[in-house]
């Protein structure tokens, strides 16, 4: 009797065990930001006209999240895994969006789908992904440093820059000294869910490794193609430089052209400074449109969990149109439109 009922003991342990509770984490990330700068416009006719920027300081939920993730034994080196993660502003009961993503006034709930997915996981032959899925690129970029509601936003300024994409496969091969193998395809299901109304894939890989980490990947929807190498060496203990350059090749236009440079310094304290530097030519494809942002900032931390940031920002755009069907302002046609701003911010970001 005794040896039955410890039998039957084991036996629940081990179908708990397969069936483990899967993971719940998140962020909360707030920050006051306040930005300012002026845009001058000039018309057709040479005539110009100048607009200051809303300087109203405001408080703003970066990138904060809630997610159930986990995985669950099929064979004895294959997993079955899974993620659920949904953004949710901290600050607003409500949200704009586009559907890419970035705010318009288009009302949306307040939990918006971020990287959901379920996949198989083989130990040999490596991680296969189906869901909504961050395009590879994402997985390829060592040289953005930047933090909560910097001014220009928290990336890189590359048009194309990791958009979530919708009805997709990801596919990373095991991690073998360092090296990693991914590609991605995006489905195009011709309805309302495309993410870029045609059909996508991409390749990539990258090495990481102690001091060094570099990767290279290339993505094709259509016309659109987008090549990123991206790298940072630590040249110190506390001192790391990153680098990326990407180019993005349009349906029409000139290829746009993006670099980024950064580094980050660890100090004798909680803080650790960085600064970052940005610049696109042909910005979207639009012939000599440019931007420019220079950042400098700071993380406190405060625990393994809880992140102080403080930041400021440069941001200088430019852009020329001398098609006859360029951009139109009060029914006027626009020669060029340059903006000259400045921001600066902080906040906490709290991890679980």
């Amino acid at each position: 009797m005794k040896k039955l009922l410890l039998a039957t003991a084991v036996a629940a342990l081990s179908v708990s065990a397969a069936n483990a509770a899967p993971t719940v984490y998140g962020k909360g990330f707030l920050t006051l930001d306040l930005n300012t700068g002026d845009t001058d416009v000039v018309y057709a006719d040479d005539s110009k006209e100048s607009f200051d920027a809303d300087d109203r300081s405001k408080l703003n939920s970066n990138a904060s999240r809630i997610g159930l993730k986990g995985s669950e034994a099929l064979t004895g080196n294959t997993d079955l895994v899974y993620q659920l993660e949904y953004g949710i502003d901290v600050d607003a009961g409500d949200r704009f969006v586009d559907a890419d993503g970035s705010r318009s006034m288009e009302k949306s709930d307040q939990f918006y789908s971020r990287d959901t997915y379920l996949g198989l996981k083989n130990a040999q032959y490596g991680t296969l992904l189906a869901g909504r899925l961050s395009a590879i690129d994402d997985y390829v970029n060592f040289a953005n440093v930047t933090q909560g509601g910097v001014l220009g936003g928290d990336a890189v300024l590359a048009s194309f820059d990791a958009p979530r994409t919708n009805n997709t496969f990801n596919y990373f091969s095991p991690n073998i000294n360092g090296m990693q193998f991914m590609a991605m395809y995006a489905m195009d299901e011709n309805n309302n869910t495309d993410t870029l109304d045609r059909d996508a894939f991409g390749v990539g890989g990258k090495y990481e490794a102690g001091p060094m980490n570099v990767g290279a990947t290339y993505i094709q929807a259509g016309d659109l193609k987008v090549a990123r190498v991206s790298g940072n060496y630590a040249i110190s203990p506390v001192v790391t430089l990153g680098a990326l350059y990407q180019n993005t090749g349009f349906d029409e236009g000139d290829n746009e052209n993006a670099f980024t440079i950064s580094g980050e310094m660890a100090t004798a304290t909680p803080w650790t400074a960085y600064a970052q530097g940005d610049f696109v030519n042909n910005v979207g494809g639009a012939d000599d449109a440019e931007k420019f942002r220079a950042v400098v900032g700071g993380k406190y931390a405060f625990n393994a969990a809880t992140t102080g940031h403080l930041y400021g920002a440069y941001l200088s755009t430019e852009a020329n149109t001398t098609d006859k069907t360029g951009i139109y302002y009060k029914d006027d046609l626009v020669k060029s439109v340059e903006f000259d701003g400045f921001g600066i911010g902080g906040g906490i970001e709290y991890k679980f």
